[in-house]
Parts: structure tokens; C-alpha cells; sequence
């Protein structure tokens, strides 16, 4: 139970964990490096990006590493650098963002009943008793929405040139972007990062790197490393690599065997789908993951499913993990963060009478929704106040 005999380092394989180098993403960290120079200079200026990609292409990993590097070298200048990454499918609203950073950083500021600019005066003013500059890392943005995101940036307006303590850092998927952040800060942000898909020989080079971080050296061959990545290649998405790794390591532990067989690629491959991310589910709130759940079962032997029929199966799972049913309109809401999320489809058809919205999964298969979304309720616990 304690040591493992195929993961020499399992967590390595996690999608919090940040190695520290990431093959094939040196450029856009570098490009991150000099666009927050200016951090360094006298002039206390405020530095606004983004970085942009689809899914499983290091975007989180290349602006933790960044975070990390530059907190590293403030040290060395002598200055002070304070990075915070939010993932805004926790924290939904900008005030729950700067909360959150102010308990972290400084508990004994009272928070409650403070507005969102009441806190971002608070925060200024603490960072220049302290000297400080701090970098807001925003993952899936466009949660916050661009209008908030655009009131953060041009707070600094607010305490006059020369006094902008706070910075950002945009972490979006090209179509949110697109829609709903850049109309919005079209004049904030002065550099966007594109990050491409990964070729299969990219991938290689990166699963290869992490097969020697986490497994036992001879466990995992070069040839069905290379297996992973061609699988891999379909999406050019790193993250799915990678979790199949480490679900092929579960199935050579569980077998007794010393080495990963192609046999245990294909299985972990049947198992794994990169639009249920382990961080994507454990960002849902109890009545979203619900409503995950609801989708699932009425989905099962249905090719799309109407709101109205949705709600009452719903409201049935409440009861089952002795919940109280939301209302409708509490329904929606969490329906439309799933498709926000990409995790469903909400597709409006017209009919002769009116226009009908009806669900339709992604390609998740609703077995596997279904079991993800129970196991992440079980450890949530049934009578868990929400």
C-alpha cells in the first residue's frame, strides 16, 4: 500500500504537478519572462497578457513555472514578486478571487462585507506598505467574465500613474476568448500568447520526460511511450497523454506485472477523455456536479434530453444525496456552466410552436460522467451543507 512497484514518483503524473522544465513550451515561457520585465523598473506600471489554447496544452503548467521563475528572480533583484493562480471555476466572481488572496497572504485583514473595488483598494494599499508587486493569474477567465477582469485592469487608473501594484494574467481557450474576454479588453491587454496544438513528435519528447519522472526505469518501453503519444496526437493534448500513463500504471499494479503492455495502453485509453479532467470536475459545485450527474442518467439511452424532463430527474437526485432541489432557474444556471465548460451541449431547437432547449453530452460517454461525477459526490458527502 505504502510503496509502489511501478510509480517511482506517482504524483508526478497529477495535473496540479509543474515539472520543472516543459519540453516544447520554453518560447512562450520566455515570451512570459519579458513581457513582466517591467515589473523590475522603477515605474510601477501594470502588466496585462493572456495566454490562449485549447485544452492539455501546458497554457497551467507554463504560467506556474512562470510564477515560480519569477518570484525566484524578484529574489535576486532584491525586489519583491508575489504570484497567486486562481482557477475561476472555484472561485465564479472577482470579489471571491481578491478574498481568497487576501486570506492567503494576509489573514488578519477583515474581508466580510467588503465590496470587489473596496477590496482591490485594500490589496493596493497593502502592496505598497509592503512594497510589492503582485501577478493575478486568471484560469478559465472568461468565468469571471471580461467586464470584471476589465475593472480589475483599469482599477490602476484609480490610484494614478506610477501606483499599479497589480498585474494579470489571462489563461483562456480560443473560442472564450474570442467571445467573450477580448471584446472586453481589447485595450487592456498589451501581449496574447498562442499555444499550439503538440505533433506527435512533441509529444513524444514531453511523455517520454515525464515516463522517467514517475515510473521504475525498463517499466514503460520506448516504443509504447510512443504508442501514448500517437494516441495523444489526435488532440495534441499533453494532459491526455499523460493520464493515460498513469492509467496504464494502475492496471500493471493491479496485475502484478513489471512493464506496461500495449494491451494496458489500449485499455487506459477506453478509459480516459480529456473533457472530464480530474481539476475540470473538481471545480464543480455540489448542485452543478448534481446536474452533471442528472445529464448522465438521462442521457444514458437518449440521443438529447429537454430541459423540463432534465429538472425532474434532477430533482430526484437531490433526493437521493438528500439535497434540496434549486429552482428551475437555478437549473439553467448550472446548465450553462457544463456547456461553459464543454462539458455539455445546450442546443436551442425551433419547432412549429416555439423554440425548445434540449441537452446533449459531449463525446463522454454517460456511463463514464455518470461514475465520476457519483465518486465525487460520495466524497463530498451526503449530508454536506451546500
Amino acid at each position: 500500500m505504502i510503496k509502489s512497484s511501478v510509480f517511482k514518483d506517482e504524483s508526478t503524473l497529477f495535473p496540479e504537478y509543474v515539472p520543472p522544465k516543459l519540453p516544447h513550451r520554453e518560447k512562450q515561457l520566455d515570451q512570459l519572462m519579458r513581457i513582466y520585465r517591467p515589473l523590475f523598473s522603477d515605474k510601477l506600471v501594470s502588466v496585462n497578457s493572456a495566454v490562449v489554447g485549447q485544452a492539455g496544452l501546458g497554457k497551467t503548467a507554463t504560467s506556474k513555472l512562470f510564477g515560480q521563475k519569477i518570484q525566484e528572480m524578484s529574489k535576486q533583484f532584491g525586489s519583491k514578486v508575489l504570484f497567486e493562480y486562481m482557477y475561476c471555476s472555484t472561485v465564479r466572481t472577482l470579489p471571491a478571487v481578491l478574498r481568497q488572496i487576501i486570506m492567503k497572504n494576509w489573514k488578519k485583514i477583515p474581508i466580510m462585507g467588503i465590496t470587489g473595488n473596496e477590496l482591490i483598494i485594500e490589496i493596493n494599499d497593502i502592496l505598497k506598505r509592503e512594497n510589492t508587486r503582485l501577478i493575478i493569474a486568471l484560469d478559465d477567465a472568461k468565468l469571471l467574465g471580461g467586464e470584471a477582469i476589465h475593472g480589475l485592469i483599469r482599477s490602476a487608473e484609480y490610484f494614478g500613474y506610477g501606483n499599479a501594484w497589480v498585474s494579470t494574467l489571462i489563461i483562456s481557450r480560443p473560442e472564450d476568448w474570442a467571445a467573450h474576454l477580448y471584446p472586453h479588453l481589447i485595450e487592456d491587454v498589451h501581449s496574447v500568447i498562442e499555444f499550439l496544438r503538440y505533433t506527435e513528435s512533441e509529444l513524444q519528447e514531453i511523455l517520454t520526460y515525464r515516463v522517467s519522472l514517475s515510473f521504475y526505469d525498463g517499466l514503460l518501453s520506448q516504443e509504447n511511450s510512443n504508442m501514448v503519444a500517437k494516441i495523444a496526437s489526435e488532440t495534441g493534448n499533453a494532459r491526455h497523454g499523460i493520464e493515460i500513463l498513469r492509467h496504464a500504471g494502475y492496471l500493471a499494479e493491479k496485475s502484478g506485472e513489471k512493464r506496461i503492455t500495449p494491451e494496458m495502453i489500449r485499455i487506459a485509453k477506453n478509459e480516459v477523455y480529456p473533457e472530464t479532467s480530474p481539476e475540470i470536475l473538481r471545480g464543480l459545485h455540489r448542485h452543478e456536479l448534481i446536474t452533471a450527474l442528472t445529464t448522465a442518467t438521462t442521457l444514458k439511452h437518449e440521443v438529447a434530453v429537454p430541459i423540463h424532463k432534465a429538472y425532474e430527474q434532477y430533482c430526484i437526485i437531490c433526493e437521493e444525496y438528500q439535497t434540496t432541489p434549486r429552482s428551475k432557474r437555478n437549473f439553467l444556471n448550472y446548465i450553462r456552466v457544463l456547456a461553459d465548460i464543454g462539458l455539455i451541449n445546450a442546443v436551442v431547437k425551433n419547432l412549429k410552436r416555439g423554440r425548445r432547449t434540449v441537452i446533449t453530452l459531449t463525446d463522454i460517454p454517460a456511463s463514464v460522467l455518470e461514475e465520476r461525477a457519483r465518486k465525487l459526490l460520495e466524497k463530498i458527502g451526503k449530508n454536506t451543507f451546500d
